[in-house]
């Protein structure tokens, strides 16, 4: 039998002994392999050159080709209105009637003193042809001969002064019919029959529009136009002055309108207060989608630049300080960060003018797997178009 002191150490030796059997155990151990790094499958794009055509994109309003704000030229009543709203009407067509009793009364008493006046007129020229003939007599003093020539003269005057009274009667007469001067759509009338209207009044009766062709007045500020100037003749970019007949306009909802515009003209002045100038071009408007004061932007040829190098807008980063970046796989696919220099947003991807070579690998896929030094193990070629369009 065990003592009471043996009792009380066995369970001290039996911890002595687990204590020995894990310590052998963990001798026996292999010691564990550090972990490996995972490898990433990085894609890139070869740097490559392409002929590339430059477009600004400027804003606009639509405006009508012509315009004419429709006013009486002699006062009176309406007495009814000749065309419907918003319908289309011809050069010379009538939309208004205004009441003519007034002036018919005026163009026949303007007939009338004309008839008077030509009655006095064959008077006093048989009377100035018969006193020529009696002064060479002596029947008649140089005096009465000289007053009979005079009251002739003024009769034909009178006659002169009558005949273009009545063309004014005439003239006021047809203003009681008021035409529209140009083709065009007419717009909502201000008046109605019954409404009393003055000559050239500040109102307007009606406005007509000619919608086809439609013009857009473009904004652009001087700033553009001075660095256009100075890149053309650097160099940068080539152009033709056919370009100036191929621009697209997009509308308010983003879709693409179906006709080309051509440039009319640039304004030849800066505005002082905006330091902006006009390029209104005109647009074929067939359909008449295109309505006066719609909001639009226009694509103009810039010009073509050959050799340009481009690549995908991912591919691109920016420093703190805004710096463009993009990182290559150099020499023994290392990844090397380059700074570049950008010139324009071009199709989803940017135009670079400095800082790659034709042949560099661009890394545009796995960008937040690698860094500056690091090694690539694993990498593939990635089309441009794919990366352009992800869909496809």
């Amino acid at each position: 039998m065990f003592s009471v002191k043996q009792q009380l150490l066995q369970p001290f030796f039996l911890f002595l002994a687990l204590l020995s059997l894990v310590f052998i155990q963990g001798c026996e151990e292999k010691p564990t392999a550090p972990p490996q790094t995972p490898q990433y499958d990085i894609g890139y794009v070869t740097v490559a050159t392409k002929t590339v055509e430059l477009r600004d994109e400027m804003p606009g309003r639509t405006i009508a080709s012509y315009q004419a704000e429709v006013r009486p030229q002699v006062g009176g009543i309406i007495l009814r209105q000749l065309f419907e709203e918003g319908t289309m009407v011809q050069k010379g067509q009538p939309l208004y009637q205004i009441d003519p009793a007034p002036f018919q009364l005026l163009l026949d008493q303007a007939r009338s003193d004309l008839n008077k006046a030509s009655a006095n007129l064959a008077t006093a020229r048989n009377r100035a042809d018969r006193y020529r003939r009696l002064v060479r007599e002596k029947a008649v003093s140089r005096q009465d001969y000289d007053d009979a020539v005079a009251t002739y003269q003024e009769a034909q005057s009178n006659v002169a002064s009558a005949k273009a009274s009545v063309e004014n009667a005439k003239i006021n007469l047809n203003y009681t019919k008021v035409n529209t001067p140009i083709d065009g759509r007419a717009g909502r009338s201000s008046v109605t029959a019954g409404a009393l209207v003055t000559a050239n009044q500040s109102a307007p009766l009606v406005t007509v529009q000619t919608y086809n062709p439609m013009h857009v007045d473009l904004t652009a500020s001087s700033t553009e136009l001075l660095q256009f100037r100075r890149e053309l003749a650097q160099g940068a970019f080539k152009r033709t002055e056919t370009e100036l007949g191929d621009i697209q306009l997009s509308l308010e909802d983003g879709t693409i309108y179906d006709q080309l515009g051509t440039v009319l003209f640039s304004d030849i002045n800066i505005d002082e207060t905006t330091g902006s100038f006009v390029l209104r071009v005109s647009f074929p408007n067939p359909q008449q989608i295109l309505l006066p004061g719609m909001f639009v932007r226009a694509s103009l040829p810039r010009g073509i630049v050959d050799n340009a190098i481009l690549i995908p807008a991912k591919a691109l980063t920016r420093t703190p300080k805004g710096d463009a970046q993009v990182s290559i796989i150099g020499q023994d696919n290392k990844v090397e960060v380059r700074t570049v220099k950008t010139e324009r947003l071009i199709n989803n991807q940017w135009l670079i003018t400095q800082g790659l070579n034709v042949g560099e690998k661009v890394i545009v896929d796995g960008l937040q797997f690698v860094r500056s030094g690091a090694p690539v193990s694993k990498s593939h070629e990635v089309s441009t178009s794919k990366v352009n369009n992800p869909s496809k």
